[in-house]
């Protein structure tokens, strides 16, 4: 063949497999409310928000249908979703999300409670390639857009727009959650770093208009992790006696207290998830080889007493698979019995939790001396199992405390059939969870980890 012909293929070839760049969803004068969608009985409404590479918006009027959506609802439950690499606006994260949010607004706890289930899905090119092997090699440059976007204004500024309205006076239930996934939780964790860092007029730091932030098996290198819990570290210390974080007073007055229970952000990490514990280390070593970087500085560990290593054990590292930022594991524990005066949930669609037992975390200090007291950052290593507490009750003593918490689903894709309610194209028939159906209660230990 010759090459004037092979490389005119090649060429075809490549073009044609790159991803639109959208918008996906945009609204239009005849159709003003097309990024939004929910199913007709109303239990959720999910609303899209696109991003082009340099942080900008697609479509602005989307972030003004989502922010409708919310200041209508009387009770709302706001989630904000970033994907990851390898997804955009229409693969396949789109119908796991609104299964999510499917899901959630099914509990008898928000229907009986007329909750507001509302989910904000943010988009951007985490898939530029779509032909099988070469999209594999996109890895750096949508890492690099994931900072880019992260770096910009407008996320920021959507998300906390959104929080806000969240909570505008007048609503007499409200809750935010943030939550990343891979490449998604890098854009999550590098946006809201510098807002959960804003300092307030008091001398402390100001709250953030959500209530929690996740990032699920963070792609994002440990440096900035371990940057933020430095800072935490110095601008905060443990007092046991209040459970709490408090100022040191670097910047005034002990007037800012921060509950034990209130990390600013809460990193997730699978322990079997092999892209960001096998590949990452690869992908980072080849960009250090490429561009001739050999030279790291020594940094301090947060809550190490001094101890300092050398970056680079950040930079090829994840969060969540940073020897020295884990500070929490978990680990099944085991049938335990519901605390008196608490009601079990059963989460019927998955049969996870029977009416007689519920999951118990146990948060209880290391033994060994690496232990972090003084940074309200949580990392840490994950069983099969998510959990969202529904009240805390404290007990014991030397900083333990227990929270009755509802699973609300496994990490694994377990298998049952299911009608999604919702009108996502594609994503309303019956469908089977890629893993063996079981029927199992999990209760799990939080350990500090060393």
């Amino acid at each position: 063949m010759p090459s004037s012909v092979f490389f005119t293929l090649a060429l075809a070839m490549l073009l044609g497999a790159c991803a639109s760049y959208g918008p996906y969803h945009a609204n239009t004068a005849a159709e003003p409310t097309r990024s939004v969608r929910g199913p007709a009985d109303g239990r959720y409404k999910m609303a899209f928000i696109e991003f082009g590479d340099q942080g900008s918006p697609l479509d602005n009027s989307q972030r003004r249908a989502a922010l409708e959506v919310i200041h209508e609802a009387k009770r709302p439950l706001l989630f904000v979703y970033i994907h990851g690499w390898q997804n955009n606006a229409t693969s396949g994260d789109v119908c796991r999300f609104e299964h999510f949010l499917d899901l959630v607004s099914s509990f008898p706890e928000f229907t009986g409670r007329k909750i507001n289930v509302i989910g904000v899905y943010i988009a951007w090119r985490g898939k530029d390639l779509t032909f099988p092997g070469l999209n594999l090699l996109t890895f750096w440059s949508r890492k690099a857009t994931g900072h880019g976007i992260a770096a910009a204004n407008s996320c920021l500024a959507s998300i906390e727009e959104l929080a806000v309205a969240a909570h505008e006076p007048g609503k007499d239930y409200h809750h935010t959650v943030l939550l990343g996934h891979s490449f998604g939780a890098l854009v999550l964790g590098n946006t809201i770093s510098h807002s959960i860092l804003g300092a307030n007029g008091e001398g402390g730091r100001s709250s953030s208009a959500w209530d929690m932030a996740v990032a699920f098996n963070s792609a994002d290198s440990a440096i900035t992790t371990r940057q933020l819990m430095s800072e935490f570290d110095y601008l905060y210390r443990y007092d046991p006696q209040r459970r709490a974080y408090v100022s040191r007073g670097n910047l005034g007055e002990e007037t800012t207290a921060v509950s034990e229970n209130r990390p600013a952000l809460v990193f997730l990490q699978s322990e079997n998830d092999s892209a960001t514990g096998q590949f990452f280390p690869i992908g980072q070593g080849v960009i250090n080889t490429t561009n001739l970087h050999f030279h790291w500085q020594k940094v301090p560990v947060p809550g190490h007493h001094g101890e300092k290593v050398s970056e680079s054990e950040f930079y090829t590292h994840t969060p969540g698979n940073s020897k020295y930022l884990v500070n929490y594991h978990v680990v099944p524990l085991g049938e335990t019995a519901a605390p008196p005066g608490l009601r079990a949930t059963e989460n019927r669609p998955l049969k996870l939790i029977s009416s007689k037992t519920i999951p118990i975390f146990h948060f209880t200090p290391a033994n060994r001396t690496t232990v972090m007291n003084a940074v309200p950052v949580a990392t840490g290593s994950t069983a099969q199992v998510l959990s969202i507490p529904p009240r805390e009750k404290k007990s014991g003593g030397g900083g333990n405390f227990n929270i009755p918490a509802m699973l609300a689903s496994p990490v694994g894709l377990c298998a049952y059939p299911k009608t999604l309610s919702g009108v996502t194209e594609g994503c309303g028939a019956t469908i089977r969870w890629r893993c063996l159906a079981r029927s199992f209660v999990w209760n799990s230990r939080w350990a500090r980890a060393g």
